[in-house]
């Protein structure tokens, strides 16, 4: 990734803020953005996938738990270029 810039705060926010990322690094952002998108894919199969607001999440719960986290790092960062 390569992005260090320090002192700032870099937030990513995926699907209608399902799933966000705060740190101090954009790096640190996207390493933390990872986690929690598994966070949410495990939410998302214990008990949110009855959720009428989560419910059409099903793809994204796809991607997530088919890729690895170099595969999601990548897809972060490259996703609307």
């Amino acid at each position: 990734m390569g992005n260090q810039a320090q002192g700032r705060v870099a937030t990513m926010r995926r699907d209608n803020d399902t799933v966000a990322a705060d740190a101090e690094t954009f790096d640190d952002a996207v390493a933390d953005m990872v986690g929690a998108l598994r966070e949410y894919a495990d939410d998302w199969q214990d008990h949110l996938r009855d959720a009428p607001t989560h419910r059409d999440n099903w793809s994204l719960v796809q991607l997530i738990e088919l890729s690895s986290d170099a595969d999601l790092q990548t897809w972060l960062v490259n996703s609307g270029r």
